[in-house]
């Protein structure tokens, strides 16, 4: 799964010998992926690098006593478990009747679009019907969906933010009213996280701390809304006041603007990239 998180974000290169990866850290833009990544072969080649790094393994067995069949596909045999596999399989790659070029692409662009990117835009960019593009951006959505994350810790900064809806305004804060409760949770220099949920009541957070915060954390930061200091469990806890236009503490780095940043980027997202109401909203948070 780490190999291909390099080739997700797409700071994999290749020199015009073959040899990949001496791009690594610099900065693609969307021309380079379409001129080194412009053939089916280019990409199964990097697919196999990063997948393999030394010989080719069964992906069911995990034994190398493979051997690779005369094929377009460039498919493998293995012969201990009598199996037949690509280099796609198991990944979003496989069985997919788009090229692997316009899969590349469109990772790309989702990648690197700070505010999203639209099953509209995607069918727009890469042709063919919007179903398949809708299919296209949610599985790769769903591939990078980290699995076994790790405990935050260090600083960490939490908010919550009402999405969807008319009407503004916080006198419904802490429940659903008419609009859907997104929690983020922001590790300063690290991860940051999102939760679609239900309210924003102490035990809510309170779970949400418990799942995603190590017990070691230096720092919680977060708002004045009152449910955080019952949700925190003992952890250290500081708070800025928003409703005093308090935003950072004066002479400290006590503040959530790294968070609320990225609120206003999801929001911008919703409304300008996606465009949806509330109804929709529910479904994308």
């Amino acid at each position: 799964m780490s190999r291909f998180m390099d080739a997700i974000s797409f700071r994999v290169g290749t020199l015009s010998i073959g040899d990949f990866g001496s791009f690594r850290g610099v900065a693609m833009t969307l021309l380079d992926v379409n001129e080194m990544f412009d053939t089916d072969e280019k990409c199964r080649q990097l697919l196999k690098r990063l997948r393999w790094p030394g010989e080719v393994e069964c992906v069911r067995c995990h034994m190398p006593n493979v051997v690779r069949l005369a094929t377009a596909k460039e498919l493998y045999f293995c012969r201990d478990c009598k199996y037949q596999f690509s280099v796609t399989a198991g990944t979003i790659f496989n069985d997919s009747h788009l090229s692997l070029k316009k899969w590349f692409i469109a990772t790309y662009l989702i990648c690197e679009s700070r505010k999203g990117f639209s099953a509209n835009e995607m069918c727009r960019i890469l042709g063919g019907s919007y179903k398949t593009a809708w299919y296209l951006c949610h599985r790769i959505r769903a591939a990078m969906k980290q699995a076994n994350p790790p405990m935050l810790d260090g600083t960490v900064e939490m908010e919550e933010t009402y999405v969807g809806g008319k009407k503004k305004g916080k006198h419904w804060q802490g429940r659903k009213g008419h609009k859907e409760v997104v929690i983020g949770i922001r590790q300063r220099g690290g991860d940051l996280r999102f939760f679609h949920a239900a309210d924003a009541k102490s035990g809510t957070l309170a779970k949400y701390i418990q799942e995603n915060i190590s017990q070691d954390v230096e720092v919680i930061v977060t708002d004045e809304w009152p449910a955080y200091p019952k949700a925190m469990g003992g952890l250290k806890h500081e708070t800025v006041n928003h409703a005093a236009k308090e935003y950072v503490r004066f002479g400290t780095d006590i503040d959530s603007n790294t968070v609320e940043s990225a609120f206003s980027l999801l929001k911008r997202g919703i409304m300008g990239t996606w465009q949806i109401g509330r109804a929709s909203c529910r479904e994308r948070v």
